[in-house]
């Protein structure tokens, strides 16, 4: 069965393939290289301040995702 071989590196951040697989779903390997980022939160409560910097990290990332599939998909 032929393959849909197509790769994109979409401005360095995320390195794309994607096939057409054996049962015929397209089928994506994504790797995302980021660069480091900081964020910073205040917080009287510990878990509180874990809680939040997970959060700001998880937008920080979907946003970049966001931003560099968009014209792929």
């Amino acid at each position: 069965m032929s393959h849909l071989k197509h790769f994109i590196n979409l401005l360095q951040m995320i390195e794309l393939t994607v096939n057409k697989n054996d049962l015929g779903l397209h089928e994506a390997v994504a790797t995302l290289q980021l660069p480091a980022m900081t964020v910073t939160r205040a917080k009287a409560d510990r878990d509180d301040l874990e809680y939040e910097l997970r959060r700001a990290f998880e937008e920080l990332v979907g946003e970049i995702v966001t931003k560099q599939l968009k014209d792929e998909f």
